[in-house]
Formats: C-alpha cells, structure tokens, sequence
C-alpha cells in the first residue's frame, strides 16, 4: 500500500479502528482504576515526526496516518496506549506531571501492560524543503521550523561530535567533501 500524507487520502475504515481502538484503552483504564474517564476525540490530524500527540485540554488526540499505514497492528498496539495513557494520567493527576514520567509509566505498565516507551521506530514523512547543516564529523537535514530557531539564535550540537552545527545550504541534493 503506498503510503500518503495527505489528509483527503485518508481511508474512512482507519478512522473507525482509531476510535474502537482508543475506546477498548480507555475501557481498560475504566476497569483497572474503576472509574469512568471521560473519551477523548480522536484523529489524524499529526502531522511531523510525532506518531500521536494527547493534546490534555481539548481531550483530543491527534495521530499521524503516514506512520499508521506502515504498520497499523503495531501502531495501534503501541501508539494509541500511549498516547490514551496521556490522558488517563491527565484526568487523574491533571497538569502537575512529567510527561512521561512515573505516573504515565505506572499507566502504561499495569493498565496496559506495555513497556512505556518515548520514542517509535516508524519513517516519517521526508520534510519538502531541508536546509543542510554541518558539524565535524557529518551533515545534517533540518527542517524549515528547526532552520527558522537557529537563525533566531537557538544552537544545535551533534549529538556524536558535540560541536555546534552551522548552515551551509538549502536543497535535497548537496554533496560535501569528508570534513
């Protein structure tokens, strides 16, 4: 199945899963706890590197159709837990906890039985535009949001290197000698 980003693309029966899917997480949240918590709407409006985001406030969540599509089975067992448990904690707790923190953990842990987990392993979406940093051992692709922070000020440093990325071009396709 070719992969789209594209929201008018969306097949209509993967948004009948997400909502059964994010009902079943909150009917476990209601067992383990017993307690009624209130269902958060949910669609696939994330776009980015981000598979899911709870967006606490609103109660919505958001999920990302171009990672869903790679692998629904696990994105649902993973992703849609995750981001439910977000919520729960929310609903529970309200805004004095980490994000991830033991409170989150403890969710995903004993209600889901899932180890909690920040990050996914799913493509995303290659960005249209890339600017192309450099630091002493590399080269890297920065999106048009993370270009704009540098030139405001904000300074990146190559997590194997250590040493401040610089700017060095817009585009695809540039090629640089080894440094």
């Amino acid at each position: 199945m070719a992969l789209s980003s594209q929201k008018n693309h969306i097949n209509p029966d993967a948004m009948n899963i997400m909502i059964e899917s994010v009902n079943l997480c909150f009917d476990k949240a209601d067992a383990f706890f017993g307690n009624s918590f209130k269902r958060s709407s949910c669609n696939f409006k994330q776009r980015g590197r981000a598979a899911g985001t709870a967006h606490l406030q609103k109660n919505e969540i958001r999920f990302n159709y171009f990672m869903y599509q790679q692998d629904p089975e696990i994105f649902i067992s993973t992703v849609v837990p995750h981001e439910v448990a977000h919520i729960i904690v929310f609903q529970i707790y309200g805004g004095n906890v980490k994000p991830h923190g033991k409170e989150w953990q403890a969710v995903m842990m004993k209600v889901y039985g899932i180890k909690p987990d920040r990050t996914h392993t799913f493509d995303t979406p290659v960005p249209k535009e890339t600017y192309q940093y450099y630091c002493e051992c590399q080269e890297h692709n920065f999106t048009k949001q993370r270009h704009t922070r540098s030139l405001r000020g904000t300074q990146y440093i190559c997590k194997n290197c250590k040493s401040t990325l610089q700017f060095l071009a817009i585009g695809p396709n540039i090629n640089l000698e080894p440094r």
